[in-house]
């Protein structure tokens, strides 16, 4: 785990100081920019830091006698880890410097495992309380997005050739919590499949470090945050019935830095889209 972590460090460390090299030279090569650059295909591998906050209802019958009960000690279960992203998109140029593509984004799984100490929500018989572990996954994590992008032409050597985008679209995935409880025969599990919606705004910048200049056009390196919000399901049950079902409501937020490579002269027709 900790070898996972130092690598993924390095990565940011890694892209970052790509960034820093790309701002120091061979900025001549940007001083006019082009639009045919930004536009064709493209694929992109790089590393988010996601934090997700899920709530979790249990409907049922608890200690207090209430059929609607939090399943986990505050209702929400929160993790924040680095993972892994993969996106591949499109973009074409419409008129002047505005572009407009699609994107697709895949996330790695996010799981998280804590001990339920909250006595309203636990398994209870008389004469003692059972201390519930639950176990959440988020998986299939992927999102579907509208792409509007604009490219900066400015004296700044940062700012010149600097495309600003926002992002609107949908995202997708399974849930997929678990509760065993400490000395009981009592497991209580639901799987749901959630369906949202995406919004977010980034920054994207070519690497012009390369001795080839088609690879320097076509390799960029990008800086977003997203916002991520589900819909709730109602899924599951208990192998006593003491619970009937578990309300499952997630929420991530993506802070993503991306290396992409663009396939140049190849177009989707999207500007005829609008026409």
């Amino acid at each position: 785990m900790k070898l996972i972590k130092q690598s993924k460090l390095l990565t940011f460390q890694v892209i970052l100081s790509l960034i820093i090299l790309n701002t120091q030279i061979s900025f001549a090569q940007n001083k006019k920019i082009n639009l045919k650059d930004w536009e064709g295909s493209y694929v992109g591998i790089g590393v988010a830091n996601s934090s997700s906050k899920t709530e979790i209802r249990a409907f049922g019958t608890d200690i207090n006698g209430d059929g609607d009960h939090y399943a986990l000690n505050n209702g929400t279960k929160d993790k924040s880890q680095n993972e892994i992203i993969f996106k591949t998109g499109h973009l074409e140029q419409l008129n002047n410097n505005i572009l407009l593509g699609i994107e697709l984004n895949k996330y790695s799984d996010i799981k998280t495992s804590t001990l339920n100490t909250n006595t309203a929500s636990a398994y209870y018989r008389t004469g003692g309380t059972g201390i519930d572990r639950n176990t959440l996954k988020l998986e299939d994590i992927i999102s579907l997005e509208l792409k509007l992008a604009t490219v900066l032409e400015n004296q700044d050597i940062f700012l010149n050739n600097l495309m600003i985008y926002g992002k609107l679209g949908a995202a997708t995935l399974r849930s997929n919590q678990r509760n065993t409880e400490d000395g009981f025969d009592h497991v209580s599990q639901s799987k749901a499949r959630h369906y949202g919606s995406v919004l977010g705004i980034g920054i994207e910048k070519k690497l012009s470090i390369f001795d080839d200049p088609k690879i320097s056009n076509n390799t960029s390196v990008s800086f977003e945050y997203n916002m991520m919000n589900f819909n709730k399901k109602t899924s599951g049950s208990d192998s006593l019935g003491i619970d009937k079902g578990y309300t499952v409501k997630p929420e991530i937020n993506n802070l993503m830095l991306t290396l992409n490579y663009r396939f140049s002269d190849n177009t989707l027709g999207l500007k005829n889209l609008i026409k």
